[in-house]
């Protein structure tokens, strides 16, 4: 009986969930609480696989604008896995989407939907429950999904390095957001109202970003900026997600100095305009958001000739200090094993403290992740590497280097070095060496090793002659530098050269290595032969017995 009330009652939820979306306009809202009512809520929600998003990484920059009113409409879960995915995710290679010089990765994503409060987990892609029940009325604005984006003082004791981790991952938000036709804006005001949530006393609140559908639907107008001493701003080939997945760091450059469209799109993409005029707002976005509605940074930077003052309004540079500035400039930072001096084109932004005020501080170090974001994203798109230095020893000896001393209300917040990969000459790895018994008997089998040492660090592979007639053809790749083993068995008696060479995966062959081999008569087969001989002549079989000759 119980098992009929349970399949009438299914069949019942079948019906109606299939009824109730063409049940009429008055309907509408009741069959979306019903559907909202019967969601099953799971402890792990896993994500599908993000959309592919074909649009341009400059025209994702270029289309960031802040949304602040949104339809009702849902927000999809591919939707939301994309955009999860390039905030702070994790890539093709392991690495974050973001990118935080120590590897102290600080932030926690909370996903507020209405059935419930997850934290994203970027190791499987996922939601966690954290909290049952709908807490979209924290923060400010109405729409069906919440962002909260908490700094965790326990994996980064500095608040300020955090804020700028948080300010890469809005800026990959907004990028995904608005290339999905989606909306969002950051907001730091009520963020304290995510303590409502219950997260621990760890955690620290920093902004809240709303999603959904805008409004208003975005109305874009290509109108190119300002001719001036840079290059217009073109597209280049990677979409964002591609820009994230083929981001490299590196510590060396080969000190060639860039082009000047290179140089061009890498100012405009840390504190630019954009190239399309938004019709809905009757403006030009900027390339990153605005703390408290001003853009408080002036954006330098040096290179083998002299040092740059970057002028957002009319995308144009002018030079304030002729020569290589990049020693001096190396000599008021910490930078670790980083060859700043080896970089082509060194990025400093600096926020003007008489605009930005300190009570604001985070806000600034939200906004210089944001431009660091930017510039790392135009370097993949650029084929081109980059790194960053947050550790400024000597301030007043950086704004010297550059030529503003006479200005110390401008303070410098990071150092981003960009340029083409330094490439170590490939060198072919060295002659193999052989190891293994240069003696033994035919028809039994031998270990017999090899070892190449590629100076460049690239795997090798090894072409072997045994030098009765077999080849190993380019076996591996094996790590350089370390064993391999590989038996063989000579069938016959003989004198043997073994011959080895190793290669390279850039194609570069070493010389061969070699060694002599003697694989005598098999004494034990032979003996064993003789005795079967001797049993057919069993005089002659005593006679050697008694002089053991064998």
């Amino acid at each position: 009986m119980n098992k009929k009330i349970l399949g009438v009652f299914v069949c019942m939820i079948l019906i109606t969930t299939a009824v109730l979306p063409v049940a009429g306009k008055l309907n509408k809202s009741k069959s979306k609480d019903f559907v909202e009512n019967i969601k099953i809520i799971l402890d792990e929600y896993p994500l599908p696989p993000p959309l592919s998003v074909d649009m341009v990484l400059e025209e994702s920059i270029c289309r960031r604008m802040s949304v602040r009113s949104f339809t009702g409409e849902s927000v999809s879960d591919e939707e939301l896995s994309t955009i999860l995915w390039a905030a702070y995710g994790i890539t093709e290679n392991g690495n974050r989407s973001i990118f935080n010089p120590d590897g102290t990765y600080s932030t926690i994503v909370y996903v507020i939907r209405s059935e419930a409060t997850y934290k994203y987990v970027p190791e499987n892609h996922s939601l966690s429950l954290f909290k049952s029940g709908n807490y979209l009325h924290l923060g400010q604005y109405t729409s069906p999904i919440k962002f909260g984006l908490v700094w965790d003082m326990n994996a980064e004791s500095d608040e300020l390095i955090g804020m700028a981790d948080i300010g890469m991952i809005c800026q990959n938000i907004y990028f995904d957001v608005n290339a999905l036709d989606l909306g969002t804006v950051t907001t730091g005001m009520y963020v304290e109202d995510l303590y409502e949530l219950g997260i621990p006393s760890n955690e620290k609140p920093e902004i809240i970003m709303p999603l959904g559908h805008p409004s208003s639907p975005y109305d874009f107008t290509y109108d190119p900026l300002p001719e001036s001493n840079l290059p217009q701003v073109v597209d280049n080939a990677l979409s964002l997600a591609e820009a994230i997945n083929n981001r490299l760091i590196v510590n060396n450059w080969d000190d060639i100095p860039l082009s000047l469209p290179e140089e061009s799109q890498l100012m405009w993409s840390s504190y630019g305009y954009s190239y399309l005029y938004d019709n809905v707002n009757n403006k030009r976005h900027r390339t990153l958001p605005s703390g408290i509605g001003i853009y408080p940074f002036k954006v330098f930077a040096a290179n083998h000739s002299g040092v740059y003052q970057y002028s957002p309004s009319t995308h144009s540079i002018t030079e304030i200090v002729q020569g290589d500035q990049r020693e001096e400039i190396n000599n008021c930072i910490d930078p670790n094993d980083i060859i700043i001096t080896s970089a082509s084109w060194i990025i400093i932004p600096f926020l003007d403290a008489n605009l930005g005020g300190s009570q604001y501080q985070r806000f600034w170090y939200y906004e210089n992740g944001a431009i660091i974001n930017n510039v790392l994203l135009e370097t993949a798109a650029l084929n081109l590497r980059a790194n960053v230095i947050y550790d400024i020893t000597d301030e007043a000896g950086l704004r010297s280097a550059i030529g503003i001393s006479s200005q110390p209300n401008l303070i410098p917040l990071s150092v981003i070095p960009v340029g083409n990969p330094f490439t170590t000459p490939n060198t072919p790895p060295e002659i193999p060496d052989i190891d293994g018994p240069t003696s033994g008997s035919a028809g039994t089998a031998y270990t017999y090793t090899f070892n190449s040492v590629d100076s460049n660090g690239d795997d090798v592979y090894y072409n072997i002659t045994w030098g009765d007639g077999y080849v190993e053809i380019w076996d591996g790749p094996h790590t350089s530098g370390t064993d391999f083993d590989i038996d063989h068995t000579y069938a016959n008696q003989g004198t043997y050269t073994i011959e080895a060479k190793a290669k390279d995966t850039n194609g570069a062959e070493s010389d061969w290595g070699i060694l002599e081999v003697t694989m005598p008569r098999n004494k034990v087969a032979f003996n064993s032969w003789f005795l079967c001989f001797l049993e057919q002549f069993p005089l002659l079989e005593r006679l050697f017995n008694l002089l053991k000759i064998y």
